[in-house]
């Protein structure tokens, strides 16, 4: 069974869609207005992809492969 929500984005604020399928075990999280996507398991709550455009670290500037970095450090194995 598919589960269809309208929701804030947490991104940006605007509406956003969080979708829920029972068959895979999957929720997606998006947003048209700022290309947010979360997509996780929802027994687990393992993120599978994650992408939040516009998030900052308060102004600092990272090199592309500290960003990398931080990224590979926080995704959940």
């Amino acid at each position: 069974m598919n589960i269809k929500q309208k929701i804030y984005c947490p991104n940006c604020g605007r509406t956003a869609e969080k979708h829920q399928c029972s068959e895979t075990s999957i929720i997606r999280t998006s947003c048209p207005e700022c290309d947010y996507l979360l997509v996780q398991d929802f027994q687990t709550g393992r993120v599978i992809e994650a992408y939040a455009p516009g998030i900052n670290f308060a102004g600092i500037n990272f090199t592309p492969a500290e960003i990398e970095m931080r990224a590979v450090a926080h995704k959940q194995h």
